[in-house]
């Protein structure tokens, strides 16, 4: 997962290895996959043999790294197309977190959507390669087709826990301690990574 983290981070900013960043993204990557693989575990709908942890984890924490990435780069771009707006409500006594609700929501939801999409035409316009493979190796249809969807939900999951967490990090440091937006195009700086907000609190 801290790979991940790191390698997200890397290309997002091109080569650089900033702290901030790998923590923000690997805190966001192990909330999403490593709660998604913990439950399943706990339920007992995976097993610990590492011929099946192995592989599933590792397509649920790709899918968690890219929902991260999704998220964040949507939140950054938003609050950066808005800062007049976001400035206006701060000015006129709104709560920091209420005037990038909106921008919030949207880079969830963008997290998301390719996973959605996914969901929509699963089993309809395409087959995944895990029951496809199934299928080939002589598996039950019936079984293969509840694997997939096991796991489809579970990157579903996964997504969606990890897209929130990165946007809440994202969020945290969007402002200042004394409520002023910090993110502002074309200042160094402001690109949204500077340094998250848990680090800054222990300075």
């Amino acid at each position: 997962m801290y790979l991940a983290g790191y390698d997200h981070c890397r290309r997002s900013h091109g080569g650089a290895t900033r702290p901030g960043p790998r923590l923000l993204s690997f805190f966001a990557i192990a909330a999403g996959a490593g709660i998604t693989i913990a439950v399943m575990l706990a339920t007992g709908t995976l097993t610990s043999d590492l011929i099946v942890l192995v592989p599933v984890g590792s397509m649920i924490i790709a899918n968690a790294m890219n929902a991260c990435a999704q998220a964040m780069e949507r939140f950054r771009a938003d609050v950066l197309a808005h800062v007049g707006q976001i400035e206006t409500g701060l000015s006129l006594g709104a709560d920091p977190t209420t005037t990038v609700a909106p921008y919030v929501q949207s880079a969830v939801y963008a997290s998301l959507l390719p996973r959605l999409d996914m969901l929509k035409s699963l089993g309809l316009v395409w087959i995944p390669g895990v029951m496809a493979g199934m299928l080939v190796s002589g598996a039950s249809p019936v079984y293969a087709g509840i694997f997939q969807f096991i796991i489809v939900a579970m990157i579903l999951s996964a997504s969606g826990i990890a897209g929130l967490v990165a946007t809440l990090l994202m969020r945290a440091q969007a402002f200042s301690s004394a409520a002023q937006l910090e993110f502002r195009p074309g200042i160094p700086g402001s690109d949204a990574h500077a340094q998250p907000a848990l680090l800054r609190h222990h300075d």
